[in-house]
């Protein structure tokens, strides 16, 4: 079982400390445990019933109200909320907290309904929006804390892909385009949830690309670039790089490619002064580069 302190509570809950201390003084929220030299410490359990909490007050529920539920009350209250899911915030916060939830269980088969219900009111690329990528910033707190909590990354980091997998493989693949996208990870990158959801925009609106995934070797790229001739080259970083290695890279994606325009997501604040290296920091940025590509390509 993973423990907690309370600013650990803080940021996975996105709730004060103080709030929380102020809960469980006046009403008896949470009762922590001690370790054997008095200090405070939180388990799963704890984790959960503060994440079912903040759904509840996010509802209009009163604290005082809160407090008095028994557990099976309270999960009652969450199963009543779910059914009734609409397209506000809060019902997405509350997809949120019982995701949470289902991944600290191991409990793929309440992601999978949760997945399903959001995709069919919200569509993939608002739940990815919305859903997936904050609940990819909240579990990365919770997963820092010990060696159980990198089994749950690889947990959800798969039920994702897999996720997204599934909807690439139901599109329809263009057999002509004004584009071809070459998408990879570098050898010291393996996060590629980000690029395999822009693999599956890129398909979505009918452009040819080339998914390499994580960990390419450089020349392996070389050789991929040469046999293809894509038009784009599109990387993510999201692990903490080594100081330059980042403008590094692209600045020489940019002297080994200059027939590309080179794209990247995340990872740098000052990328070299190459007008074909673009920094593509949102869903509408990527659309907007395909369109304003499009329009600036000779057949």
């Amino acid at each position: 079982m993973s423990t907690y302190s309370i600013r650990d509570l803080e940021r996975i809950a996105s709730t004060r400390a103080h709030t929380i201390r102020i809960w469980e003084q006046r009403y008896g929220l949470l009762e922590p445990e001690r370790t054997d030299t008095n200090i405070r410490f939180y388990n799963d359990g704890h984790v959960k019933k503060l994440l079912n909490v903040c759904t509840l007050l996010n509802r209009g529920m009163k604290i005082s109200h809160i407090s008095q539920l028994s557990n099976a009350q309270i999960h009652s209250e969450i199963d009543r909320i779910i059914s009734e899911l609409q397209q506000t915030d809060e019902h997405i916060q509350a997809w949120i907290n019982q995701a949470v939830i289902a991944i600290a269980a191991y409990d793929a088969q309440t992601f999978h309904k949760l997945f399903s219900d959001a995709v069919h009111r919200l569509g993939l690329i608002a739940v990815y929006e919305k859903i997936l990528y904050p609940l990819l910033v909240r579990t990365g707190l919770m997963w820092t804390k010990d060696a159980l909590l990198p089994a749950q990354e690889h947990f959800l980091s798969n039920l994702i892909r897999q996720k997204l997998f599934s909807a690439i493989d139901a599109l329809p693949l263009a057999e002509t385009s004004d584009q071809k996208w070459l998408l990879f990870l570098h050898e010291g990158e393996e996060h590629e949830i980000g690029l395999l959801f822009a693999y599956y925009l890129l398909l979505r609106t009918g452009k040819r690309a080339v998914y390499l995934g994580a960990r390419v070797p450089y020349p392996d790229l070389q050789a991929v670039a040469h046999d293809t001739a894509p038009t784009h080259i599109y990387t993510f970083f999201v692990s903490n790089q080594p100081q330059n290695q980042t403008p590094e890279l692209l600045g020489r994606l940019a002297e080994d490619f200059p027939n590309c325009r080179i794209c990247f997501s995340g990872g740098v604040e000052s990328p070299p002064n190459e007008p074909r290296i673009s920094q593509i920091e949102s869903i509408e940025q990527l659309f907007e580069t395909i369109g304003t590509d499009a329009a600036h390509t000779t057949p």
